[in-house]
């Protein structure tokens, strides 16, 4: 038995592109005893490349793994990912879907660059940003669901949600 082994390579334009069969990298893993404490059940995942070229637009660069694309109910993801999971498990599907679109926003972008100089994005640095709410984050989740946004149509989505409910004082 195997299960998908994803790499940076397989997330293109938000999504994902299982398999690659150009790589120069597995496309899937054996499952063994030794292998399965490093998979994770299929579900939906918010993942991130932990490396970017300086000449990319974003430092961040967020995909969903949504669990219709692969038929499976294991997969691996390289060392390469940083992987937001709930205790090993996927996501709510808006969450992950919020979860990419704000990852994704310029805002989130120039806030991370003022703390980061380095094309590397380790989990801490992840960890150390301040997030919106998961009700925030699940409300922009549903908007992105089954859309495509310019990346100004995004900021301006995520400008909306985050700044919901508040007045001026």
């Amino acid at each position: 038995m195997t299960a998908p082994l994803l790499y940076p390579a397989h997330f293109r334009g938000g999504e994902l592109r299982w398999p690659k069969l150009d790589g120069r990298k597995p496309n899937a893993i054996d499952v063994t005893p030794e292998t399965r404490k490093w998979l994770m059940p299929i579900g939906y995942y918010t993942v991130t490349r932990r490396f970017s070229s300086k000449e990319e637009k974003r430092r961040i660069v967020a995909s969903v793994l949504d669990p219709r694309d692969l038929d499976t109910e294991l997969v691996g993801f390289e060392n390469h990912l940083n992987v937001f999971h709930q205790n090993g498990r996927g996501l709510d599907p808006l969450l992950a879907r919020g979860l990419s679109g704000f990852l994704n926003s310029t805002i989130v972008d120039r806030l991370f660059r003022v703390f980061n100089g380095h094309t590397q994005v380790n989990a801490s640095d992840l960890r150390s940003l301040r997030y919106p709410s998961v009700r925030d984050l699940k409300t922009l989740g549903s908007r992105l669901t089954g859309v495509r946004l310019s990346q100004e149509e995004l900021d301006d989505l995520v400008t909306a949600v985050l700044l919901r409910g508040q007045t001026a004082a």
